[in-house]
C-alpha cells in the first residue's frame, strides 16, 4: 500500500496530479478526486489505485463526448464510434453512454425528430432519401418510422415543391422536355415517390416559351449542323436531327429548322 503525500493542479483547468509516498504516481480529473474524496495522508492499495485508473478512463470519455456534443448533435452510434476511434475501451464508452442517455443528451427518438424538422424548415431532401441518412448515422429503423409518421403529407410536399421550384430555375436555359424530365427526375432522386414527383410538375406547371424555345433550337441545329459538315445529304441530316432529339427538342420543330438550314444551303 501507498500514501498520498501530495496533490497538485495541473496547468488544464479541472486535471490533479498524486503523489504516494512523495513520487508522482498519476493524474486525475476533479470528478475522481471529489468521488474519492482523495486526500493528504489516504492510504491507497493496489484495488483502490485500479478503481481510480478505471474511474479516470471512463472520466475522459465522458469528457471527450461532451465535448463532442457541444458542437451538435449526435446519436448514439455516433458517440460510440467517436470513442472507438480514440481507443477508449468497451467498458468506458458503456458507462459514459448509458449516463449520457439518463441525462436525455443522447436520445435517438428526439435526434431522428429533430433531424426531419430541420429538413422541412430548411432542406431539400424526401423521406427516402432522410430514412437512409438517419440509418447512416445508426438510428433504429423503427424509431426512424416513429418519426417520420409525426410528418404530415403535406409538409413533405413543401419540401418537394421547394426543391421542383429549384430545379425549374437550374434547368430555365434546357429544352423545355429535358426541363420536365431533369426536374422531375430530382424531385424523385431526392428522396420522394414517383406520385409526389407528379404533383410537384402539376404544381410548378412549367410551360414552355416558344420564342425562346425556337431561338435556342435554331442556335443549337445551326452548331450541329456545322458539327456534321463532313457527313452529306440524308447521313448529315438524321445525325444532326438525333442529336437534337436528344437533347429534347420535338421532332416536328426539328424538321423545320432543319429544313430552313438545307434550304439555305442550296
Amino acid at each position: 500500500m501507498a500514501q498520498i503525500t501530495q496533490i497538485t493542479t495541473q496547468k488544464r483547468p479541472g486535471r490533479y496530479n498524486i503523489f504516494l509516498d512523495g513520487h508522482y504516481a498519476f493524474p486525475v480529473s476533479e470528478s475522481t478526486l471529489i468521488h474519492f474524496r482523495l486526500a493528504k495522508g489516504m492510504v491507497i492499495d493496489a484495488a483502490l489505485e485500479q478503481q481510480l485508473k478505471d474511474a479516470e478512463v471512463t472520466a475522459s470519455a465522458n469528457s471527450l463526448a461532451l465535448d463532442y456534443l457541444s458542437h451538435q448533435p449526435r446519436t448514439i452510434h455516433e458517440v460510440h464510434t467517436k470513442l472507438v476511434d480514440n481507443e477508449l475501451p468497451e467498458p468506458a464508452i458503456a458507462a459514459t453512454i448509458a449516463r449520457l442517455i439518463d441525462l436525455h443528451y443522447l436520445d435517438d427518438a428526439q435526434y431522428a425528430r429533430g433531424y426531419l424538422n430541420d429538413n422541412l424548415i430548411l432542406g431539400d431532401k424526401g423521406p427516402k432519401v432522410m430514412t437512409t441518412k438517419l440509418r447512416q448515422k445508426g438510428v433504429d429503423a423503427n424509431v426512424i418510422q416513429d418519426a417520420l409518421a409525426t410528418i404530415a403529407d403535406e409538409d413533405w410536399q413543401a419540401v418537394a415543391l421547394r426543391v421542383g421550384q429549384k430545379a425549374a430555375k437550374h434547368y430555365t436555359r434546357q429544352p423545355y422536355h429535358t426541363a420536365l424530365q431533369k426536374i422531375r427526375l430530382t424531385v424523385i432522386q431526392k428522396g420522394f415517390s414517383s406520385d409526389v414527383a407528379t404533383a410537384i410538375m402539376a404544381a410548378l406547371d412549367v410551360q414552355p416559351d416558344p420564342e425562346v424555345e425556337n431561338a435556342r433550337l435554331a442556335q443549337e441545329a445551326a452548331k450541329q449542323w456545322r458539327l456534321k459538315r463532313r457527313y452529306t445529304g440524308y447521313d448529315r441530316r438524321q445525325r444532326v436531327k438525333q442529336a437534337l432529339y436528344r437533347k429534347g427538342y420535338a421532332l416536328d420543330a426539328i424538321d423545320a429548322v432543319l429544313a430552313e438550314l438545307e434550304a439555305e444551303e442550296d
